[in-house]
């Protein structure tokens, strides 16, 4: 039974295996300090975080090009690296009150309970930004591709215990859900001094900057799963066989060759009930890459910069001082992927009754997963739809950075505004660091606090001339008991400044 429960998420799954989940935007700099940037990511990067930060002079010449950018970052409360340690390499009989306590460590108590994993892949393979005294201008490019994924409690249930007429006696929730988008975008950027506002107290020489990038988005790829059901069993015995039922209802919402292929599934098996599943949704992903979709996105945002240099900061007295205080609205925008795109579905029940033997019992779930494919969950209706639409992991942020000679100190406050990927309606605070050796080797180190995962911790180091940067980032999690582990990556690719 566990070989159909993991046909059941891979065969409805199957179009989440192209991909992995992105939120906010990070480059090597700031995945370094935290993950956050409002208020100091400069260059073509502004566009997907601050456009506004495209007027930022900090030290380097006005254009620069960035070539071949990579980021990753993966994580969720179902990547929870302490209860996997804890339970699942020490030896341990996962069986009795150790299977118990490792299911309520990682779900919870409720079978309702679900648990996440997102992931991300972002690259961008070409930016160019320029700055003038008054404007700035930007063009860059980026390709995301997203992958969420979520059990709950009942399905991690049946995993471990099998088929336990003692555990699932009662109606059991037994829930997945699995989503899939990718994308590319053409970001165009501008930004403008708007104003210099009058000295206050500590604070002079502030100026107003405002940006915008309004981007145009290519949609490559999606579709998105929903599994919900419930399943009870009862122990034979003399007088009464052993029953499992099986209720279920589920929705698969994709595009293109796949979307092809399941509705050619069903119109054969509804012609011939021992059409085969495989024979004809054997997805290979060969229309990847071909336009799907198209929508409109834009990121927006507002800096204040300041000379704050009378502030008497220890060690840096006689520091020229810079504060930027920024907000910034980014990913608003929406995707309908609308090419053969369709929503198959089944509400249905499967109900077994017979071998109390547990020899015969085996052999008979052993065989099982061809009539499960088939006749079971594989028996659905299908029916075209105008599109599969997908929102933005559009996100609120706030940050604050001051710059004082080779040190740089940044905080930033983020909140989404959809849970999808990475994305989360929990708030996210990141606080962070940069110290320039020699004035061209950046140590970074930050910290995150919320969001999609515990508290991560980050660090960064490379080069990074006035013409030339090439520096690297990373991120993980110190304990991920709480709310699950996370690990990012990011190489800043080759950047060019002149």
């Amino acid at each position: 039974m566990k070989k159909n429960i993991l046909f059941l998420i891979l065969i409805f799954g199957v179009s989440a295996t192209t991909a992995l989940a992105q939120s906010r935007h990070f480059s090597a700099q700031s995945l370094g300090m935290g993950g956050g940037g409002t208020a100091y990511m400069d260059g073509y990067h502004a566009n997907f975080i601050n456009p506004a930060n495209l007027m930022l002079d900090i030290h380097r010449p006005k254009t620069t090009i960035g070539f071949a950018h990579v980021g990753a970052r993966a994580g969720g409360s179902l990547a929870n690296i302490a209860v996997y340690n804890k339970y699942l390499t020490t030896g341990q009989l996962i069986a009795g009150d150790t299977r118990t306590n490792m299911l309520n460590d990682w779900f919870g108590e409720s079978s309702f309970n679900r648990r996440q994993m997102a992931a991300t892949v972002s690259v961008a393979p070409l930016g160019i930004s320029h700055r003038r005294s008054k404007q700035a201008f930007s063009l860059a490019s980026r390709v995301r591709v997203t992958e969420d994924f979520s059990i709950n409690k009942g399905m991690a249930e049946l995993l471990t215990y099998g088929l336990d007429a003692d555990k699932f006696s009662d109606p059991t929730p037994i829930n997945f859900s699995s989503n899939t988008v990718a994308f590319a975008e053409i970001s165009v950027g501008y930004a403008r001094h708007i104003m210099n506002l009058p000295n206050l107290l500590f604070a002079k020489d502030i100026k107003l900057f405002a940006g915008i990038a309004p981007k145009y988005l290519y949609g490559i790829y999606t579709a998105d799963m929903d599994f919900n059901s419930t399943l009870q069993m009862t122990r034979g015995n003399q007088s009464s066989p052993f029953t499992i039922n099986h209720q279920f209802s589920y929705t698969l919402q994709t595009i293109g060759e796949l979307s092809q292929q399941l509705q050619a599934y069903e119109v054969a098996y509804n012609d011939d009930p021992d059409a085969a599943f495989k024979d004809y949704v054997d997805y290979e992903g060969e229309d990847v890459g071909e336009a799907q979709a198209t929508g409109f996105g834009v990121d927006m945002g507002a800096t204040l910069e300041m000379d704050v240099s009378s502030l008497p900061v220890p060690l840096f007295m006689n520091a020229n001082k810079t504060l930027r205080l920024s907000m910034s609205i980014t990913d608003l925008g929406s995707l309908s992927y609308d090419q053969s795109a369709s929503n198959s579905y089944a509400d249905g029940e499967f109900t077994y009754e017979g071998a109390q033997n547990e020899d015969s019992f085996g052999d008979f779930f052993d065989n099982l997963s061809d009539s499960l494919q088939n006749d079971v969950y594989g028996n659905f209706d299908s029916e075209e739809i105008d599109a599969v639409k997908y929102n933005l992991p559009s996100m609120y942020n706030f940050g604050a950075s001051l710059e004082m000679n080779k040190l740089l100190v940044a905080l930033d406050y983020g909140v989404g505004f959809n849970n999808n990927g990475i994305n989360s309606k929990r708030s996210v605070l990141t606080l962070g660091a940069q110290y320039r050796f020699f004035g061209f080797i950046p140590l970074r180190v930050g910290t995150k606090v919320g969001g999609y995962a515990s508290a991560a911790y980050s660090a960064g180091i490379g080069l990074d001339f006035n013409f030339l940067e090439f520096t690297v980032g990373a991120s993980t999690v110190a304990n991920s008991a709480d709310n699950g582990s996370s690990a990012g990556v990011a190489w800043s690719g080759l950047v060019l400044r002149f």
